[in-house]
């Protein structure tokens, strides 16, 4: 995205944050699991496969699907932003690396400082069972260089998509299917113990900037 098209995306953000009611982010479930796609610009696929989601301890596994996806490279990462580290792990070869994590900021839930656009509707509110009542939420994200929205379904706070748009990639799309209320795999937040001894490397990354690079 060129410096001019991410000034009309920050004017356009500041308009609706301008009309944006205030309101209260909501809470999602304690667990959650699905399907994610992440997609970069001009359609690159940065992931595809199973995400499992710790809200009370803030922890992220993301696992690639060979059915989902075909790439060189499959990713298995373990985030634990309490601990300010991530895993990039590879069962297939017992092998792991451990690197700091730079921010806390991710697409499975509403930041506390994002500002609401208003309640929206995808599909019909006229016929009955044929649309899905849902909230936009969207901040600028300095850092990163660019703007990042969330959207929630209205009734339990699951996240449907976020957003990211930057400038040296020109976005980030974060697509959730097939989500559910749990995890059934309550070891998904532990790292294998072939990563016990691995040490801490140097260089780190932030969750975006990390499925950035893959793309």
């Amino acid at each position: 995205m060129s410096k001019f098209g991410l000034l009309c995306l920050a004017a356009w953000c500041i308009i609706v944050v301008g009309f944006a009611e205030s309101k209260n982010p909501c809470q999602p479930p304690p667990l959650t699991s699905g399907i994610l796609f992440v997609t970069a610009a001009k359609g690159l696929q940065a992931g595809g496969g199973q995400f499992n989601y710790d809200s009370p301890g803030k922890r992220v596994r993301f696992t690639d699907s060979e059915k989902i996806v075909k790439k060189a490279k499959y990713l298995d990462v373990l985030f634990l932003f309490e601990e300010g580290i991530f895993y990039e792990i590879d069962s297939k070869t017992s092998t792991c690396k451990k690197r700091p994590l730079q921010s806390t900021l991710h697409p499975m839930e509403i930041q506390p400082n994002m500002t609401d656009l208003g309640d929206m509707y995808m599909g019909s509110r006229i016929d009955s069972g044929q649309g899905l009542s849902m909230n936009n939420w969207v901040e600028m994200v300095p850092q990163l260089n660019g703007a990042f929205s969330v959207t929630v379904s209205k009734v339990g706070c699951l996240t449907l998509s976020s957003v990211l748009f930057t400038q040296s990639k020109d976005l980030l799309i974060f697509s959730f299917l097939e989500v559910v209320k749990e995890v059934k795999d309550p070891q998904a937040f532990v790292p294998p113990t072939f990563c016990d001894d691995v040490l801490l490397e140097p260089e780190g990354n932030t969750f975006f900037g990390f499925f950035l690079n893959q793309a």
